[in-house]
């Protein structure tokens, strides 16, 4: 009772500020037939009943009473057809803004044609120009759909990702305000009717903006405020069928427009919307990949720690039997198994120090850098120069690590073409609550080797790397590999970084 008493109600309120060029109740129908559950169309086609009946009744000596009293039991029944159908076949139909103007076109014409069907059918108010008042009628149907149906749909997806309600009222604000300005021109500046329609025209200008800006949204409420601005002088016509001929030729442009804008504005949201899901498809791709480099960056660790405790065990071991050896007098004995030792533990490093740095976490990337596994696993026992310029250790343990292993991999890339010698760069940056560390490999005399599977995984293994880090590479030339690597401020490692020692390996190819 209360849901057709409302509606009855808006039904009522609504025609009384209409004409047949304007006309408000077909957009408050449509807006509850597309959008309100179908379990209330009973209800909501009572309400519709008892409003028309209303309106009808007393005409009923003018008209005859088997229109004023059966009519507007048949107009509502009969305008829900077209929406019925189209909920039937699309769904949820706010999901599908670019649809409207079929389904508010469709609907339009179809309630003209039925209302007009049963005036003729039951001796209704019947009119000389059949075919203009059609126009008239379907024109006005759309254009009071086109302010509420809209309006509501872009409220039910208020709270959609792309939506930015603080700067999209702010716009809507600025664009009714100009529309406030062309309209008072328009109307009350009492110029020629060409000068009037041209100032009518200018209204459709701050919809066409806002359907740049907005997509689907700022079309639907700019050409909503363009209706209401096109609409309000009518509302001052106090006889039936009065008419306003310069506003109306405008009306029917707006409406072709509507077309036009919307479904442009549903072609831009598309794209806004594909580009968005890609943009946050790529970002969780590079946390993904971001995660599973410092994931097995801990394993690596985990791994080399348990490798050293073994080989720690190996050396006492071995310790051990040198110590026998010489208490057996076997000495020479005794000292080729300490030099061989002494080997192994050489071998070992290198290799541990290659698969995980661990003097990273204390001594830094830059000392690390300069190590002998560098420069004899990575860039085969090539001659490797550094630049240096920063503190290393103020980055983040995890950010030092993935600029160690891209300097291995471009390293390794240019060590491909036999260099004479290869120098790198690196500098430690900070400003703007980023900091990062920009990083240059450069291969002097090397030669340019055909593209081959080594290289091509290494190339992608340095690129995801980068990515991965929030970073970008460049490869200048055939002999010349750069890229940067970049973290907020704040950001820290789960491995907290000892307090920094006395660096062991000094080398004099280090320029401060």
């Amino acid at each position: 009772m209360i849901l057709s008493v409302v509606y009855g109600a808006l039904m009522l309120g609504s025609w009384r500020l209409s004409v047949d060029q304007w006309y408000l109740p077909a957009g408050i129908r449509l807006a509850a037939l597309l959008f309100l559950p179908m379990r209330f169309w009973p209800y909501l086609l009572a309400g519709d009943a008892a409003a028309f009946l209303t309106i009808r009744a007393p005409k009923a000596d003018q008209y005859g009473e088997l229109w004023a009293y059966l009519s507007p039991f048949l107009l509502g029944p009969a305008a829900a057809i077209v929406p019925a159908i189209f909920r039937r076949q699309l769904g949820v139909i706010s999901n599908r803004e670019s649809w409207f103007p079929v389904i508010a076109l469709a609907t339009a014409v179809w309630t003209a044609v039925a209302n007009m069907s049963i005036n003729f059918a039951l001796s209704g108010p019947s009119s000389s120009g059949t075919v203009e008042n059609f126009l008239r009628f379907s024109a006005g149907q759309y254009l009071g759909m086109v302010i509420f149906v809209p309006a509501v749909m872009v409220w039910l997806r208020r709270k959609d990702d792309m939506f930015s309600p603080r700067q999209f009222s702010t716009h809507l604000a600025i664009a009714v305000t100009l529309t406030a300005v062309a309209y008072f021109a328009a109307n009350y500046t009492g110029g020629e009717p060409a000068l009037r329609q041209l100032l009518l025209l200018l209204m459709i200008v701050p919809a066409v903006v806002l359907t740049f800006m907005h997509g689907w949204r700022g079309a639907a409420l700019g050409i909503a405020v363009a209706s209401v601005a096109f609409g309000l002088p009518t509302t001052a016509f106090d006889s039936a069928g009065a008419h306003d001929g310069v506003a109306f030729v405008v009306q029917i442009a707006l409406a072709i427009t509507t077309v036009a804008l919307y479904v442009f504005g549903a072609a831009i949201s598309a794209h806004f919307d594909r580009a968005r899901k890609l943009g946050v498809a790529e970002s969780h791709a590079l946390k993904i990949a971001h995660s599973s480099f410092v994931s097995r960056e801990r394993h690596l660790r985990e791994s080399v720690i348990a490798l050293a405790q073994l080989q720690s065990g190996r050396d006492e071991d071995r310790r051990n039997m040198a110590r026998w050896l010489e208490e057996m007098g076997h000495t020479a004995a005794a000292a080729d198994l300490q030099r061989a030792g002494k080997q192994e533990a050489r071998l070992f490093d290198e290799h541990a120090s290659a698969l995980y740095p661990l003097r990273i976490e204390r001594q830094g990337l830059f000392d690390v850098l300069q190590s002998v596994a560098f420069s004899s696993v990575w860039a085969g026992g090539s001659d490797v120069r550094f630049v240096f310029r920063g503190a290393a250790r103020s980055l983040s343990v995890d950010l030092q690590l993935a600029a160690y292993r891209c300097a291995c991999n471009a390293v390794a890339l240019l060590a491909q073409g036999a260099p004479i010698r290869q120098i790198v760069r690196a500098r430690v940056w900070a400003g703007g609550g980023h900091r990062g560390i920009v990083v240059s490999v450069e291969a002097i005399a090397g030669q340019s080797i055909p593209p081959n599977q080594t290289a091509t995984l290494a190339a992608l293994e340095l690129e995801g790397r980068i990515n991965a880090n929030g970073g970008a590479v460049k490869r200048r030339h055939a002999n010349g590999i750069s890229f940067l690597l970049v973290e907020p401020t704040g950001s820290t490692s789960d491995r907290q970084r000892a307090a920094a020692g006395v660096t062991a390996h000094q080398s004099p190819l280090a320029v401060r």
